[in-house]
């Protein structure tokens, strides 16, 4: 073999190693992608079902399942209250975020760092252990099987992807905009209400989303705190498929997850837009 001949093989091997490589990377994320969609895709494709249990793949295709679920009462009252906490726990995570947004970022406070951790803190603390802790409490304060329990323990839930997406938001805004406006006889109280705030609502619209979102799926703490008689859609669901496997959960899952996947769509959007 010649030195030319020799040469020119040294340079194509990296070329070729880094074929090689991004083939490889494309097929581990196709894997990792079809792994991720294929129960969904399969819960999906059970839901147009009309045989009478859960099989897959169908023997019998139709829309009995979604019929039953918007025609029977079965369904109707966890729904309602998934919907109704989830919309207060998104506001109350909402109402307690943008202040501590704001003195995390905007202030001097001391020990900024602690609260901030603090704040994040139930993002990474396992929800079961976060359940189990506030069992013990509720019990004592007894607000164990309340409506309001469940509320305070989603919200807290909730406020780290809350206080996310106002942080990253917040830090996007100059602070000279709010000086430049009281420069020119603005209260601080009106440059604030007028500049940064109305900067920050379409985030705010999407924080309060993901506030929202978070409740309305969580099933475990609702295990935990709310007794025998608060019933949201996810312990709902959990309960059927442990005790009594109801064919009607694939329509009511499908539905669940368009509907998260919209909510979560348009909190994008909304922060997106706001950029």
């Amino acid at each position: 073999m010649s030195a030319a001949t020799t040469r020119h093989s040294l340079r194509r091997a990296p070329r070729v190693i880094d074929q090689i490589s991004r083939w490889l990377g494309r097929v581990v994320a196709l894997i990792g992608l079809v792994f991720l969609l294929a129960p969904a895709l399969a819960i999906v494709v059970m839901s147009f079902a009309n045989d009478a249990r859960i099989s897959f793949p169908p023997k019998r295709w139709g829309f009995e399942r979604y019929v039953e679920v918007f025609t029977s009462g079965t369904w109707g009252q966890p729904t309602m209250l998934s919907i109704e906490i989830g919309l207060w726990a998104g506001a109350l995570a909402l109402l307690v975020a943008l202040p501590l947004v704001f003195a995390l970022k905007r202030s001097t406070l001391p020990g900024k760092g602690l609260f901030e951790g603090s704040a994040i803190a139930p993002l990474v603390i396992p929800v079961a252990a976060y359940a189990v802790g506030l069992y013990g409490v509720f019990a004592q304060l007894g607000l164990l099987g309340e409506k309001v329990g469940v509320i305070l323990a989603h919200s807290v839930y909730a406020l780290p992807l809350v206080v996310i997406v106002l942080s990253t938001s917040l830090e996007q805004i100059a602070p000279d905009l709010e000086l430049a406006a009281m420069t020119m006889g603005a209260s601080r109280l009106k440059a604030w209400l007028t500049i940064t705030l109305r900067l920050l609502m379409p985030s705010l619209l999407a924080g309060f989303l993901m506030g929202f979102i978070t409740s309305f799926d969580e099933a475990v703490l609702i295990t935990f705190l709310g007794g025998v008689g608060l019933v949201t859609l996810p312990k709902y669901i959990f309960d059927s498929v442990q005790y009594a496997v109801d064919p009607a959960i694939t329509a009511i899952a499908t539905l669940l997850m368009f509907v998260t996947t919209a909510l979560m769509l348009l909190a994008t959007t909304l922060r997106k837009g706001k950029k």
